[in-house]
């Protein structure tokens, strides 16, 4: 491993880059902290620094992302807390006189169209939610950060995969032509780290059980993470000129360990320098062994407290991957 260089906002890595390098400065910098963490207090949300076990708050967190490029956002897409958490961190950002982009797993690229009209104000709110097919809990939780973008003239990149798209491929359906467009131009399946991770989560899994569907479901899985990382990579690309920050949305699964789109997201640009957050919900039953290995996951980890409600939707994904 060489030329790589630490600093408090996330890793600049230069030179080619493997998904190991990822996995080795999560375990390395997380390893230094306390090795008997303290238990969690699941009655109110708190916002950690994996690197030495310090509980920080958004504005500091926002001051230690001066230098980043991209901040990934890992959430559990049901949690109020979380998507409040994600505001409040775009807000800060904006108050700090950041330039934000925010890019979304939960739009997909074929409505990056509908994404612009409604934020430049040619279409209005209803028009919107028909032609951008958006997630059962868009209402309460990702309402207010569109909202938030459209109020303060922030971009927004649909930036996922079209879920047709994802689901014909778990299913070994070949590409329609007319799909084309919307695919990253390069995806990969190497069984690494990731593979790992995914097969693990998705052992026993109903429709899973099967290698060759497991494989065709970590394809769909990995056209997700390129498309996403795809899109981060381009916007950044030609927007060169204006120094922007971009905060991705997604689940955690998608950014946990530096792995998932934000390694497919250095591959494309390598000096990108990046900001991982994980969001967890503590438990009782948590062993020290268990926050260690979530701390693990990120740079930060917002540790989210229980719905008051039950009853909320579910969000809405393409498949019952992670």
């Amino acid at each position: 491993m060489q030329n790589q260089e630490t600093f408090d906002c996330g890793v600049l890595l230069k030179g080619p880059l493997l998904f190991c390098l990822c996995v080795f400065f999560f375990s390395g910098t997380v390893a230094a902290q306390d090795e008997t963490p303290r238990e969690n207090d699941d009655s109110n949300p708190r916002l950690e620094d994996c690197r030495d076990g310090n509980d920080v708050t958004v504005n500091q967190l926002v001051s230690d992302l001066a230098r980043c490029d991209v901040v990934f956002l890992g959430e559990q897409h049901d949690n109020d807390s979380g998507h409040q958490f994600q505001l409040d961190v775009i807000t800060e950002l904006v108050n700090q006189g950041r330039s934000v982009v925010i890019s979304t797993e939960q739009f997909e690229r074929d409505v990056q169209g509908a994404v612009d009209d409604y934020l430049s104000g040619r279409i209005d709110e209803d028009s919107f939610l028909k032609a951008s097919r958006p997630w059962k809990n868009y209402p309460q939780h990702y309402r207010p950060i569109i909202e938030f973008a459209k109020d303060h003239k922030l971009p927004v990149l649909a930036a996922n995969v079209p879920r047709r798209i994802a689901s014909d491929a778990s299913s070994g359906k070949e590409l329609a032509l007319a799909d084309i467009p919307f695919v990253p131009r390069k995806s990969t399946t190497t069984k690494n780290a990731y593979w790992q991770n995914f097969s693990a989560t998705m052992k026993g899994h109903l429709g899973a059980d099967g290698d060759e569907k497991l494989n065709l479901f970590f394809a769909s899985q990995c056209l997700k993470d390129d498309s996403m990382a795809e899109a981060i990579t381009d916007f950044l690309a030609t927007n060169s000129h204006d120094r922007k920050i971009v905060v991705h949305l997604c689940g955690h699964f998608h950014s946990d360990y530096g792995l998932g789109t934000v390694s497919r997201t250095l591959q494309r640009n390598p000096l990108l320098r990046f900001t991982v957050v994980t969001m967890e919900t503590p438990s009782a039953d948590n062993k020290p062994a268990d926050i260690e290995k979530i701390r693990s996951r990120g740079h930060y980890v917002f540790w989210s407290t229980i719905n008051a409600k039950t009853d909320e939707p579910a969000s809405e994904k393409s498949d019952d991957q992670p």
